[in-house]
């Protein structure tokens, strides 16, 4: 029986890929050999799949993250960007709207207070006045 050294052995990328695959492609009951004959355990093939498909691998030779917290993959970033430059040029499409629209809204005002100073004033009638001017015709 061999000891352990307790280190992880170095692998790269590729090689955590390949294994992951191997295991993945051999019958139920066979994975715990796939696992001893790479001393891998059943965690770190969890982890390297989960990484895989969630696109977390970095460009480090290993495929381990950066130690610094918040660091994004290069993919992760160029889609942090796409979005972002997608929600601006949202926006400036909504604020020509909005100014187009308060322009108009300011035309419309001037137009109104054009036609406000323009009209002769109509003095109110009561209703009792219409009645009286309606029974009171010229022809009697």
């Amino acid at each position: 029986m061999t000891r352990s050294t307790g280190k992880v052995p170095f692998r790269t990328l590729e090689q955590k890929l390949a294994i992951l695959e191997i295991y993945e492609a051999a019958p139920r009951g066979q994975k715990g050999a796939v696992l001893r004959e790479y001393g891998v355990s059943a965690n770190a093939i969890g982890n390297w799949a989960y990484a895989r498909d969630h696109d977390e691998f970095a460009a480090t030779p290993t495929g381990k993250k950066s130690s610094r917290t918040g660091a994004m993959t290069p993919k992760r970033q160029s889609a942090e960007i796409v979005r972002l430059r997608r929600e601006l040029a949202k926006a400036q499409a909504d604020q020509e709207v909005l100014k187009a629209a308060l322009e108009s809204a300011g035309k419309v005002h001037a137009l109104l207070e054009k036609l406000a100073e323009s009209a002769e004033p109509v003095p109110l009638q009561t209703l009792s006045e219409k009645e009286q001017s309606k029974g009171s015709s010229p022809t009697e």
